[in-house]
């Protein structure tokens, strides 16, 4: 599985939904083939990373690939909206101590972008990967990404001093970046995304360090993370692949093999933790078809499309027998 995929806040999923509506889309719109309505944002603990993959992919589709689009997303981050990591980076005692901790906790972020600290020629680089990702989505994500980390930068310490970072995106998306933090040089068109960080900037104490509290905010992170990964089980696994793709109608096989499992072994963990394949591929296109009939302009034939289903009359069986009624008479209702 991608390095990006696991659960995560709301909050990336919500900044990319009030970029959205800047831009004059509707909250039904950027919410597309989620699962989620907006209300989901303010009350969720937490979303599949698949589900925020596609918010961006709805902003993509319907607004083109804009230059800016993800760095507006990116930054509306505060230190306050992600939580105890962002409270173990204030209470750093260096830059040194809040770079490693946010790389080390990095899964209780919503990044897409995967951070790895490197060292050559006396210098610390922290490279932040996005080989992983979508073709489709992935300069909105870097961008978003990217901006999030230079927002957080400018939160952290007041007078911020000359940061270079090589990014992979065009010139045009690089300009929007540089806008975020005054002192940023950001070279674009580069193989991949690096930030140099000099030793004297590394070793330079953080205005509201304090030992305690970060040695408590560090505690709280692995228990969070432990917590998390506790919850990350074969049937979210399961959904997560499911969501990826629900155009395609999926089988059971081909989840197997994507997991790195046989199909034996698969239904087994499934029936462990209290369900099956079928349910939660029933779940999940339950969920989505109900959003997708509330969408203006959806038929049930386009319905049905979208959710691999080889007619109409076949998704109209499926949709009768989780809801009781058809898909046409859910929607006359509605």
């Amino acid at each position: 599985m991608p390095t990006w995929d696991f659960p995560r806040g709301t909050v990336g999923a919500r900044l990319l939904l009030r970029t959205g509506l800047d831009h004059g889309l509707t909250a039904r719109q950027c919410l597309a083939g989620t699962g989620l309505a907006e209300h989901d944002l303010d009350e969720l603990d937490r979303i599949d990373a698949t589900q925020e993959l596609r918010v961006g992919r709805n902003l993509v589709r319907r607004l083109g690939d804009l230059p800016g689009l993800g760095v507006q997303a990116g930054r509306g981050y505060t230190l306050g909206a992600v939580g105890v990591w962002g409270f173990a980076l204030l209470t750093s005692p260096t830059w040194r101590d809040a770079i490693e901790v946010g790389v080390r906790f990095f899964r209780l972020t919503t990044a897409f972008v995967h951070p790895l600290l490197l060292r050559a020629d006396d210098q610390t680089m922290l490279a932040l990967l996005d080989d992983e990702l979508p073709a489709d989505v992935r300069d909105l994500l870097v961008e978003r990404d990217l901006a999030a980390v230079a927002a957080l930068v400018r939160l952290l310490i007041p007078e911020v001093p000359e940061i270079r970072m090589e990014v992979t995106l065009a010139a045009p998306r690089a300009k929007a970046l540089a806008a975020v933090l005054p002192g940023l040089q950001v070279l674009s068109g580069r193989p991949r995304n690096l930030i140099t960080l000099p030793d004297e900037l590394l070793a330079t104490p953080l205005p509201q360090a304090d030992e305690h509290t970060w040695d408590a905010c560090k505690r709280q992170c692995q228990d969070l993370l432990d917590a998390t990964t506790e919850r990350t089980g074969m049937a979210a696994r399961v959904r997560s692949a499911l969501l990826a793709h629900p155009e395609h109608n999926v089988g059971m096989d081909e989840v197997a093999a994507r997991l790195h499992h046989d199909v034996r072994t698969l239904r087994r963990r499934l029936a462990d933790e209290g369900t099956s394949f079928r349910a939660l591929k029933a779940e999940i296109h339950h969920t989505l078809a109900v959003e997708m009939l509330g969408t203006v302009g959806l038929t049930v034939a386009q319905v049905a499309q979208r959710l691999g289903y080889s007619d109409p009359t076949s998704f109209t069986h499926a949709f009768t027998r989780w809801t009781g009624t058809s898909p046409r008479s859910y929607r006359a209702r509605d």
